[in-house]
């Protein structure tokens, strides 16, 4: 009999998104940083990272991501704060929530924790 540690197991997929100013560069850099690290600690495999310019109409970024999600284990992010405003944020997590996709903080409320479902906590993920 094998031991589950000894068989080949894929490594999760998953999404960034950030929510800045295109101007931005040196924050997008650092913060993509951020994103990789978070993922590469929890053995997550980062596949992209996409960016939305607050300044404009929320763009496809949050559909673009549900289309992909049978591929995808979840959608990590620095904060909440980067899925838009309070109202949009409320919407989109929603939006997530209904397809099932796994919204991973890596600070603020709900850090290191899956938040499936707008205001909902589900476990802690070891760091």
């Amino acid at each position: 009999m094998d031991l589950t540690e000894q068989l080949p197991v894929a490594t999760p997929l998953v999404a960034g998104l950030l929510r800045l100013p295109a101007t931005a560069r040196a924050r997008l850099t650092a913060l993509s940083g951020v994103l990789a690290e978070f993922c590469e600690r929890r053995e997550l495999r980062l596949t992209k990272v996409l960016m939305e310019d607050p300044r404009v109409a929320p763009d496809r970024a949050i559909p673009d991501l549900i289309a992909t999600r049978p591929v995808l284990y979840g959608i990590v992010l620095p904060s909440l704060a980067h899925l838009g405003t309070a109202e949009l944020a409320r919407e989109r997590q929603q939006q997530l929530a209904d397809v099932g996709t796994r919204l991973l903080l890596v600070r603020g409320a709900g850090a290191g924790s899956r938040a499936d479902a707008p205001g909902r906590r589900i476990g802690r993920l070891t760091r």
